[in-house]
């Protein structure tokens, strides 16, 4: 008997059956698929880092100068137990204008997006680096190996040349390997290393500089940290600890959270409509019950007779939506596996599984409780509809007399929602989620674009364009701020020959002891001299830039972490001597993972070794964008490297806006086309509920046109008004879920909203889907036979 009642059930309704079953199956997608990617997320950087052994604490070194020196003082603290033990890796810088590529036959310069190049052997124990695979490998004589990331950004493949230029002497490797590298592989991490064999690196090492890696193993990072400050090794270029590898993948996490974020959010919604589906179906169904009742069937029969029926549908789109998030979980985690060695994805089947068991579960628990209230309600009462003439709370709602000159249509849709406020409550919380969802990866984007998101890597973003690798062949990487200073100028001499009177400026960036009030406070920190006496583009949170000689600003992350105020002072090892200095103001920005200093531009640190400088900012009058200035640029200088603010920051963040851009669209039609499939099982569901009524307009000679307008203005009142509430929560999720991601990198950012797109474009978008979707449902109001005004409760 079950069988057959479920089958004429199943017959009677197909179209919301047929709605259910797609819900259902999306429940079980996005959740299953999102569930797997947090826990990929949660674990494939962490995992990363110990498959390739990253160590606690990396010592970068200037030089080897003092090796000997810090080798005895490990040696001490092996001794004391405050650490482990310790390796020692070399390493050899190389210049970009040094390094050249070949590949289809064309030979071309080697896109670096500013990162530091480095060369060494394989790695035997830390900071280890592997194959497409994850597995170890070997190089011979001639072959290379480099980061999948370097080699998508130059659209190489194995089999490539990569040239490098000794002295006089051209050495050619083939590139033979593409490496997943913890330490090294991050863009973000502004270093990219290069692996050959003991013999190749033996040749490379007679004609480039030497630095060092101090692999150090503590289990007190922190405490150790604060000993090897204290030393004053003027060789050491920064220390860098397991947690900030963490964090240079916090770009690469962007996108996954977002994904994370979306497909929790559609799980949401799915979830909502299928609580509505559950109880709009059971009042719908409620004189069967009655009559199921009154012949004798038990509550618990009743309910075990929805059970039935919902766990057919339920476990039918469970076992599809299990199948296809596979796939799904696939494609989401697709961009991590490529520069990560993760666990293996069919470790997490199982998870799938109790994703699409609670999915059951879960629905089958919703049915339960919807029925639960059978047991208080008579067998006539059930069939009467639940309606015995009599009401024990106030109506609310529009009355008719009080809005004579309202149009009869737009006050039955109005008086509808005011009427049943409880049951559009779901509808209008199902819009607002999806208005924020498409809010959401948008104003990342624009936040990503914006010139918040520019001056937060300290450039400005009114410079007509911006240059990097100013060396010439002849003089090699520049050492000192003298150097860079009279590089800035001789480009400035080839601007004017030209005919463009420019004026450059530039960031030195050097690695200066710093101590506090007591010796604990002191740090090797990175700091950056401005050299433009006016640079306003650089923020400040509170205080003042450092102008004079004995002023210095510190990161909000620095100050707080030593319990330092505007107004102390701390003193500064340069050229040898220390120098007493106050500090002046604070600032947040990506520099160093926000970690850093900014030292005033008329300080002498000529004599200081300078790690590197960022990017040379360029003035001058035109009437080009920056990416037309770039490009104008490059063809007539070609020997150095023009770009954009936002190919900067692109280079910097991974070039993550240009997968947001791509994903978008079709992320917004796939959110609008789940919204049209909502609004199609509504409108269906409304439409069942009230055929009396629809029979009744009909008769007393309501138009079918007018009725078909009464629904869609029903639901269009419902969209503006999920429209006008999501507008402020919008905002919360800008300051409560995309602020503390941005914030992951060292910096507050405040999150741009074009409004014209958030709230009007793409919301129009989504409400002419939703329109369409209900003049599509509302076709069936043709066939609603008057005499369906017989079931008019």
């Amino acid at each position: 008997m079950n069988f057959r009642i479920l089958q004429r059930d199943m017959m009677k309704r197909k179209g919301v059956n047929m709605i259910l079953f797609l819900f259902i199956t999306l429940a079980t997608v996005f959740l299953a698929s999102s569930v797997n990617n947090i826990l990929v997320v949660n674990s494939a950087v962490e995992y990363f880092i110990d498959y390739a052994n990253v160590p606690d604490i990396n010592i970068v070194m200037k030089s080897e100068t003092d090796t000997e020196k810090i080798n005895a003082w490990l040696d001490q603290q092996i001794q004391k137990g405050a650490i482990e033990r310790y390796h020692y890796q070399a390493l050899r810088t190389l210049s970009e204008k040094a390094v050249r590529i070949s590949a289809n036959g064309k030979e071309k310069k080697l896109d670096t997006k500013g990162d530091s190049l480095y060369v060494g052997t394989i790695p035997d124990e830390f900071n280890q680096a592997f194959d497409e695979s994850g597995k170890r490998f070997t190089l011979k004589s001639g072959e290379i190996a480099m980061s999948g990331s370097m080699m998508e950004r130059n659209h190489l493949k194995l089999g490539d040349t990569f040239l490098l230029k000794l002295g006089d002497e051209t050495k050619t490797f083939q590139i033979t390997v593409k490496t997943k590298d913890a330490a090294f592989g991050n863009e973000m991490a502004g270093m990219s290393r290069f692996l050959v064999n003991d013999r190749d690196f033996r040749d490379i090492s007679k004609n480039t500089l030497g630095i060092g890696l101090y692999d150090v193993v503590s289990k007190d990072a922190f405490a150790f940290t604060q000993k090897l400050d204290n030393q004053g090794f003027t060789s050491i270029a920064n220390t860098v600890t397991r947690d900030m590898y963490r964090k240079i993948y916090s770009f690469d996490m962007i996108m996954a959270g977002l994904l994370i974020l979306i497909g929790v959010c559609l799980i949401l919604i799915a979830l909502l409509v299928l609580r509505f589906t559950l109880v709009f179906t059971i009042e719908e169904q409620y004189q069967e019950i009655g009559i199921l009742k009154a012949i004798g069937l038990r509550d618990n029969a009743i309910r075990k007779l929805y059970l039935v029926k919902y766990f057919a549908i339920v476990m039918a789109g469970a076992v599809l939506g299990l199948g296809i998030s596979v796939p799904v979980s696939t494609m989401m985690i697709a961009g991590i596996n490529s520069n990560m060695v993760m666990e293996n994805s069919s470790a997490h089947l199982g998870v799938s599984i109790l994703c699409a068991v609670f999915v059951v579960v879960l629905v089958l628990a919703f049915c339960y409780f919807c029925t639960r209230r059978l047991s208080r309600v008579s067998a006539i009462t059930a069939i009467r509809g639940g309606d015995i003439g009599e009401r024990y709370h106030k109506r609310y709602g529009l009355l008719l007399h009080k809005r004579k000159y309202m149009p009869v249509i737009l006050y039955l849709g109005s008086n509808d929602i005011l009427s049943h406020l409880k049951r559009y409550t779901v509808l209008i919380i199902t819009f607002c989620i999806s208005f924020i969802l498409i809010t959401i990866p948008l104003n990342t984007l624009n936040t990503m674009r914006s010139d918040e998101m520019v001056k937060k890597f300290l450039l400005d973003p009114n410079s007509s364009v911006y240059v990097r690798q100013i060396e010439l062949e002849s003089e090699g990487k520049y050492m000192d701020v003298n150097a860079l200073n009279a590089g800035i100028d001789r480009l400035q001499k080839e601007l004017k020959a030209e005919g463009y009177d420019a004026k450059l400026h530039g960031e030195a960036i050097f690695f200066l002891q710093i101590k506090g009030l007591d010796a604990s406070q002191t740090m090797n920190l990175m700091s950056v001299q401005i050299l433009d006496q006016n640079a306003s583009y650089a923020q400040y949170s509170s205080g003042s830039a450092p102008k004079l000689e004995n002023e210095i600003a510190f990161s909000e992350y620095i100050m707080k972490h030593k319990g330092w105020e505007i107004g102390d002072y701390v003193t500064v090892l340069i050229n040898g001597k220390e120098r007493t200095m106050i500090i002046t103001g604070t600032y947040s920005d990506y520099m160093q993972l926000g970690k850093s200093a900014r030292v005033n531009p008329n300080i002498d640190l000529s004599q200081e070794i300078m790690f590197d400088y960022w990017t040379i900012m360029v003035n001058m009058k035109t009437d080009m964008t920056q990416e037309e200035t770039a490009v104008k640029m490059q063809k007539l200088f070609p020997d150095y490297e023009w770009m954009s603010a936002q190919q900067l920051v692109d280079s910097n963040i991974g070039g993550i806006q240009d997968i947001l851009d791509e994903l978008l669209l079709p992320m917004t039609a796939m959110l609008c086309l789940v919204i049209m499939l909502i609004t199609l099982l509504m409108e269906k569901l409304f439409i069942t509920r009230e055929k009396g009524e629809i029979a009744m307009m009909k008769s007393i000679g309501f138009r079918y046109s007018a009725i078909r307008s009464w629904q869609i203005i029903r639901m269009s009142l419902v969209v503006l008004t999920s429209m006008f509430i999501s507008i402020p929560l919008s905002l919360l999720s800008n300051q409560f879920l995309l602020k503390p991601i941005f914030a992951i990198m060292g910096a507050e950012v405040q999150i741009q909203v074009d409004a014209v797109q958030a709230y009007l474009l793409y919301p129009a978008g989504l409400l002419i889907g939703i329109i369409l979707a209900t003049i599509l449902a509302t076709r069936s109001i043709k066939y609603v036979d008057i005499r369906e005004m017989n079931n008019l409760e």
